[in-house]
């Protein structure tokens, strides 16, 4: 492999993940233009309700594309890897459709929002809420089309559906004054988009179509995937407990700082997404190492992933250097969230650094199958978050709980960046 045909490959990923942290951006931004602080609170606790229900479930789209590009040209093992996740995204979303009450009266004890800004997460959550089978699916169809290569078709469904997403914002939201209920209906409308557009792409790819795929049903190999994917919902869990003390602790602190918070979010976001897409190069080119028992692709894919992670460091905290206040303007005029956002907005320069190997290396875990370090590294930085949160917080406020919030990033780089993905000078296990 050499580095025009991993950036062949990166490129594209990159654009496709940066466009997911985009949409969170323009709700943010398109609530920021209302006159109560509350509408830009409201969808920012409705964002973290359903982050935290989809980011568990994250496993359904890493999975899949650790196990499309390991299939190789095995016809039965491809309709499988995408086969079997369906079957899975299926039943949970279901489970999520029959427990959306429950959901929604936990968040709300877990996160305590003021009334306005219960009003405002209600009317978006109920709308958002029947999209669940639409995002799981579509989890799991950008996944087996991203460890296939098929970059087209995984640009036209991810890119074209958040485009519309956009434009429907500012067409429901700006233009016809429709709310949160507007920002809610626009997510949902894009959501369909991509899982017609992707549902379209994996049958023209899929060997044989969807012929004969009910006999390819096999428990066994579904229960396989799920202890593969296992350590994965558990390094998600920490995460979520991560995110959801820091939404919770902000919201302690009033809703002007919850606000100025979630600015600050989403741009860490859009970051944090950059680095995704190389992680999704990088799953790709590991997938393939296990497919065809390469240890030199594997060593390959590991120095190309810490050339562009730290070439990705490097620009981010240029840019983000550089051009800061413009950022924080891009997304509320709000005088209050503004003065809360510029007061903690420095510490945006920490995190390209901070976050940036533990965010790309893990992408090379989950390609080969080897869960468990990213597990493992992902509960040592909750640790090391928790502790500093507790001393922190009460000494010196939202600065006290940004600094846990850095150092959680931090962790998570310093514990998994030394590993391999595999043992070195291992030989690589082929796949089957």
């Amino acid at each position: 492999m050499t580095q025009r045909e991993y950036l062949r490959v990166l490129g594209p990923f990159v654009l496709t993940t940066m466009t997911q942290p985009l949409l969170g951006a323009v709700d943010t931004a398109v609530m920021g233009r209302l006159p109560d602080p509350s509408y830009i609170a409201g969808v920012a606790v409705g964002a973290v309700i359903f982050n935290t229900v989809y980011w568990l479930l994250g496993f359904l789209r890493v999975g899949s594309t650790g196990f499309s590009a390991q299939a190789g040209d095995d016809t039965e093992q491809l309709r499988k890897a995408v086969l079997l996740p369906a079957l899975m995204a299926l039943g949970l979303s279901l489970l999520i459709l029959l427990l959306q009450r429950p959901i929604f009266a936990g968040a709300m004890l877990v996160l305590e929002p003021d009334e306005a800004t219960r009003r405002v997460t209600a009317v978006y959550y109920d709308i958002l809420i029947w999209g669940a089978p639409l995002a799981l699916g579509n989890y799991v169809m950008l996944g087996w089309l991203m460890g296939r290569s098929l970059i087209a078709a995984a640009l036209l469904m991810q890119i074209g559906g958040n485009a519309l997403n956009m434009f429907l914002d500012v067409l429901l939201v700006l233009a016809l004054d429709a709310g949160p209920a507007g920002v809610a209906a626009a997510t949902l409308l894009a959501q369909a988009f991509s899982f017609l557009v992707g549902a379209a792409a994996v049958c023209r790819a899929l060997p044989g179509g969807l012929r004969g795929m009910a006999r390819l049903v096999d428990m066994e190999e579904m229960l396989r995937m799920a202890r593969v994917n296992g350590h994965l919902f558990l390094r998600t869990v920490c995460l979520l407990v991560q995110m959801n003390i820091f939404m919770a602790t902000a919201a302690g602190f009033g809703t002007a700082t919850l606000s100025g918070n979630a600015v600050l979010i989403q741009i860490m976001l859009i970051f944090s997404y950059v680095f995704e897409g190389i992680a999704n190069a990088s799953s790709v080119f590991a997938g393939k190492a296990v497919g065809r028992g390469s240890s030199e692709l594997m060593e390959e894919t590991r120095r190309a992933t810490r050339l562009w992670t730290l070439l990705a460091m490097l620009l981010l905290t240029g840019g983000y250097a550089l051009w800061r206040e413009p950022l924080l303007r891009l997304f509320t005029d709000l005088p209050e969230v503004l003065t809360e956002a510029g007061r903690y907005s420095l510490w945006g320069l920490l995190f390209p650094a901070a976050a940036g190997f533990g965010l790309s290396y893990y992408g090379m875990f989950t390609g080969a199958s080897r869960t468990r370090p990213v597990f493992v590294s992902t509960l040592l930085a909750l640790c090391a978050f928790a502790a500093v949160w507790a001393a922190a917080v009460p000494l010196w406020g939202n600065h006290g709980l940004w600094l846990a919030y850095i150092l959680f990033y931090a962790g998570r780089s310093l514990f998994l960046a030394p590993l391999h993905p595999l043992p070195r000078n291992a030989r690589v296990p082929r796949r089957g």
